[in-house]
């Protein structure tokens, strides 16, 4: 057993740190508050204890684990996957540093695993076209940490990518390093993770906001990150849109590679706002399956969908597994 109760990880705290159970609660409250409720309570516990120098995991140098196996904070990972999706590398030019990130889905039979890189050699292949879609990689020495409750894999320049690996995968299990139900729009629930799929009604101008290269989140006023003071900011796209099931309709946020897939070119439109019209009227009337978190927007009183993973819904397959679903 890899993952820690929330209990196991308190217990752990209080011995090392001498922390009150009052205390340590407080601090898991707090951390909870401040991502959004974006992450399990057994998450939050796991990060405190991290921030406190407390070491929860044993050590994993040796082992080769599974995408359902993964927990944010496990460092010195090993883990072999099939690349399920490429992405495009992006670029940033922000106090002077100039630099690039890559990042792309695999896949094991347990489920799927976003995974990004930061080192120049990696970003590389990705680059130059050695790593393509349906190529198994073997990762060591990354690192997990965990985002809008769903795990991720950081390759830094201590993770070395073995791109012609002995082990083989045949079979991958789409979906991410979490369980999702299939549900109508109106079924939706606060705190749940699930897929939903519709139509897309209704697309807003995407929004941009600056934030750390290294990690993702949002940086202060002064464009530095709290907790990777030293790393650069970069603009990270915000897209928002209505999908209908029939049932109902809910808003849905996409964030970095999720709004370039859904939009194209970030960057053109950033320049050129006036470029999205065109990608609005495309998109209307798409039909998708998107999995995510189901929050609550409290100022507006209503539910909102965060995106982990889109799938483009053919129609006229969709369209023959209802005939054959009536025919049974």
């Amino acid at each position: 057993m890899i993952g820690l109760t929330y209990e196991q990880i308190v217990e752990k705290i209080q011995k090392e740190k001498g922390l009150s159970l009052s205390e340590i609660e407080v601090k898991v409250k707090a951390k909870l508050r401040e991502l959004s409720d974006l992450i399990s309570k057994e998450g939050a516990a796991y990060i405190v204890a991290n921030e406190l120098g407390v070491k929860v995991f044993e050590d994993f140098g040796k082992k080769t684990l599974k995408i359902n196996q993964l927990m944010g904070g496990i460092g010195s990972l090993n883990i072999l996957g099939k690349v399920v999706d490429v992405y495009d590398v992006r670029e940033f030019d922000k106090n002077n540093r100039k630099g690039k990130v890559a990042s792309l889905l695999i896949g094991d039979e347990t489920g799927t695993c976003r995974v990004v890189l930061w080192d120049t050699n990696h970003i590389k292949e990705v680059e130059n076209g050695t790593i393509v879609k349906d190529k198994v990689i073997k990762i060591k020495n990354a690192y997990v940490k965990e985002n809008n409750g769903f795990k991720e894999i950081h390759l830094g320049n201590r993770a070395t990518l073995d791109l012609n690996p002995e082990e083989k995968i045949t079979e991958v299990k789409l979906g991410y390093a979490r369980e999702v139900i299939k549900k109508q729009i109106k079924d939706l629930v606060p705190g749940e993770f699930a897929s939903i799929s519709g139509t897309i009604v209704q697309a807003f101008e995407p929004k941009f906001y600056d934030a750390c290269s290294d990690c993702g989140k949002k940086v202060n006023e002064n464009l530095k990150c709290e907790m990777h003071p030293n790393a650069s900011s970069v603009k990270m796209p915000i897209f928002n849109f209505y999908l209908d099931d029939g049932t109902d309709n809910i808003r849905l946020v996409a964030f970095r590679d999720n709004a370039t897939k859904l939009i194209g070119n970030i960057n053109e439109i950033r320049e050129n706002p006036l470029l999205f019209d065109e990608v609005r009227l495309n998109l209307l009337g798409m039909q998708y399956m998107f999995s995510g978190k189901v929050t609550k927007n409290e100022m507006f009183d209503r539910k909102e969908f965060i995106i982990n993973s889109i799938e483009k819904i053919n129609v006229e397959e969709a369209a023959q597994e209802i005939v054959e679903e009536i025919n049974l």
